[in-house]
């Protein structure tokens, strides 16, 4: 099946007149959420990476309170007079909470390179069937390459950070647009109200969500170029999806930003129901209303998991309209040979075939 707008085959099915009759975001969902084996995997070993941390708070809270107390009666006393009470140990608790989390992080970025292997593989490769092995395939694949997209994204991250939070911010548009001098960069007191302060700290939180909103979209346009081109370089791929990005906007990020509306939704729609929960433990005590929260916990991380191979279907299928597929030269074009048998080459000087 080809894809009647440009040489790339198409994942999308078409009509009797080469046409798309369907939405891509929509059809970028109905891929992703119809490899159950694929997204059940990733959800299984993301919910173990968020165990740990629970599973070190729980322990802890074990040995604080020991048999002092039934289960579930302190339940809505942990306030801050019980805090105040452990404050050393909980103090010893959070060190060694934030560098197991530092250390899940790094996890993460590495799994979220063998994830993205593994939905290119599966979203490019014209087969059906044993998803898992595929998937896994895919993900060992490309994952050295996909780490260095990962590095270079976390440089460009970084350098967006330092631009907008740091010197540049403060020169060009404090001081330079705003007249805001050096003493006063973090009160902002010489402005003329309180409401044009605010307004100015959240254009930077707004330039700031946007800029690394663009990063994270580049690096999964990236990935799929190189997965798409199958190639090494993640610096010249970088570059020219950069160009792509700049070339069809609303074809390329439109789509990103629309799975990405979906996701914010969802994950707040699904924030407002669990701080529900939580008004409710400490109205009634009951337990019950924590299940529920690990239930919502689960969703929000299943729709996350699914939303992101969303992403790579609809990056696929645009790169295939959009991008221009290299010209390789065919090894095997000016020879002849039967179907799994040796090639002979027309001409030459050794083997000469009469037609």
């Amino acid at each position: 099946m080809v894809d009647a707008r440009g040489p790339w085959p198409s994942l999308l099915p078409l009509d009797d007149e080469g046409r798309e009759p369907r939405s891509i975001v929509l059809d970028a969902l109905r891929g992703s959420v119809s490899r159950p084996a694929a997204w059940g995997a990733v959800l299984l070993v993301q919910a173990l990476f968020a165990a740990i941390p629970a599973l070190m708070a729980h322990e802890w809270l074990a040995r604080a309170l020991g048999a002092s107390y039934a289960p579930g009666a302190l339940l809505v006393d942990l306030d801050a007079l019980f805090r105040h009470d452990h404050k050393d140990s909980l103090a010893t608790l959070d060190s060694q909470v934030g560098l197991v989390g530092a250390a899940l992080a790094l996890v993460s970025v590495l799994l979220g390179c063998f994830v993205a292997g593994g939905w290119l593989q599966v979203f490019l490769e014209r087969t059906e069937g044993e998803t898992l092995r595929r998937f896994a395939f895919g993900g060992a694949r490309w994952f050295w390459r996909f780490a260095r997209v990962a590095f270079v994204g976390l440089l460009l991250a970084a350098l967006c950070t330092w631009i907008v939070r740091g010197p540049a911010w403060n020169h060009i548009v404090l001081s330079g647009l705003c007249g805001v001098p050096s003493s006063d960069w973090s009160a902002l007191e010489t402005l003329d109200s309180e409401l044009s302060a605010w307004r100015l700290r959240f254009a930077q939180d707004l330039v700031h969500a946007l800029g690394i909103a663009f990063v994270f979209a580049w690096g999964d346009w990236t990935r799929t170029r190189m997965a798409l081109f199958d190639t090494n370089s993640a610096a010249w791929a970088g570059l020219c999806t950069l160009w792509t990005l700049v070339r069809h906007p609303l074809r390329t990020l439109g789509a990103s930003a629309t799975l990405f509306g979906v996701e914010a939704a969802s994950l707040l729609l699904l924030g407002l129901l669990a701080r529900s929960m939580e008004s409710t433990i400490h109205r009634t005590g009951e337990a019950w209303p924590s299940i529920v929260m690990l239930i919502l916990a689960l969703v929000a991380l299943l729709l996350r998991v699914v939303l992101r191979g969303a992403r790579y279907h609809a990056a696929v299928h645009v790169s295939r309209q959009v991008v221009t597929p290299i010209l390789r030269p065919d090894p095997w074009k000016d020879t002849v040979g039967g179907p799994g048998g040796p090639r002979y080459p027309i001409g030459g000087d050794e083997h000469v075939v009469q037609l």
